[in-house]
């Protein structure tokens, strides 16, 4: 016999529109609005209240927001709703706190069978590609599998800096890997190295062993655990993700990763004033490149891991360095000393 669980009674929505009416009805009789008569014959008799249906009153009637009338037995009036909200609110509290607990307690139970289920089947027991859908599923999979890792992550983060939330809990998960002697590797676009909380938190984790480097370029999202298992984007905002378990393809994926890593800068979190100056450099070039090529800004901010805002600033010291107004003649400007083969602000 299995137990069901604890559910809080939830009025449909026949019922909330009927107990609002009849609570507004009640409102006006209140203030001696409701029932106005207009007429002789209206004055001798009052207005009986809207029918409600025998179901929607039955309704009413058990979640005690409705009371029959004292003074017409076949009428019923609404309950006041600081006493419905309180009962409801927290019948609806008391069943939302059992989920929870019978949730961790599910989670207590098949932990361990997942792990040991992941063993026995591995990688060819699995489904080869899975589709996720909605960035709460693709986090609690990712994080899921992540904590098994047991030699091997290997990531790839575009966008720059990460926000300080994502960085704490990422922070947690991460040492408990480096603690247990897991390879970490990590790639950041080069704006990274702009960004005051990711390079502390590079800062803490190289000191804890784990390796970091930024591009010049954009790349997507890349997750590989153990050459196991790859999780990947299906689509442009990522609400969406392919998990990926086919040995030939996880490999291939891990061989694009350690292609982009041998051509990266090493980022141990602190820079220099040196090193500053070299990264925004290679950021101008990508920048003037970009522009050449006739891309969009919207385009060239998210190549190169910026925000739009933060992208226009660049934008426009280039337009002060080459004296012009418009993104227009910036570009033309560009292209005339592409043409001549000149170095770029000469």
């Amino acid at each position: 016999m299995y137990s069901q669980l604890p559910s809080a009674p939830i009025p449909s929505s026949k019922a909330r529109e009927t107990y609002v009416e009849l609570l507004r009805r009640s409102c006006r009789q209140g203030d001696g609005t409701a029932d106005r008569p207009t007429g002789p014959e209206e004055s001798q008799q009052p207005q009986a209240a809207p029918p409600v249906d025998h179901e929607t009153l039955q309704e009413l009637l058990f979640m005690g927001m409705v009371d029959p009338d004292a003074s017409c037995p076949e009428q019923v009036v609404a309950v006041d709703p600081g006493i419905v909200e309180a009962r409801l609110g927290a019948l609806l509290r008391s069943s939302a706190l059992s989920m929870l607990e019978e949730a961790r307690s599910l989670t207590d139970l098949l932990r361990p069978l997942m792990a040991d289920a992941r063993r026995a089947t591995g990688p060819v027991g699995s489904e080869l590609f899975t589709r996720i859908e909605g960035k709460a599923a693709i986090s609690a999979i990712v994080n899921e599998t992540v904590q098994q890792c047991s030699r091997q992550l290997l990531t790839a983060q575009p966008g720059g800096g990460r926000p300080a939330g994502t960085l704490d809990a990422v922070r947690r998960q991460t040492t408990v890997l480096l603690e247990r002697g897991v390879e970490v590797r990590t790639l950041y676009q080069h704006t990274a190295w702009h960004d005051g909380p990711t390079r502390d938190y590079v800062s803490e984790m190289t000191g804890l062993g784990g390796e970091y480097r930024t591009l010049d370029q954009f790349f997507d999202r890349l997750i590989v655990v153990d050459h196991r298992i790859a999780f990947i984007p299906a689509d442009t905002d990522r609400s969406h993700a392919v998990v990926i378990r086919e040995p030939a393809v996880v490999r291939f994926l891990a061989d694009v990763f350690e292609r982009n890593w041998q051509r990266a800068k090493p980022f141990y979190g602190s820079r220099t004033p040196n090193e500053s100056s070299h990264i925004s450099a290679e950021l101008r070039e990508t920048i003037i490149r970009c522009l050449i090529d006739g891309d969009s800004d919207s385009a060239i901010a998210r190549r190169i891991g910026l925000s739009t805002r933060a992208y226009s600033t660049h934008l426009a010291r280039l337009k002060a360095e080459f004296k012009v107004e418009t993104r227009f003649q910036l570009g033309y400007q560009l292209g005339l000393l592409e043409a001549a083969g000149k170095p770029e602000g000469e």
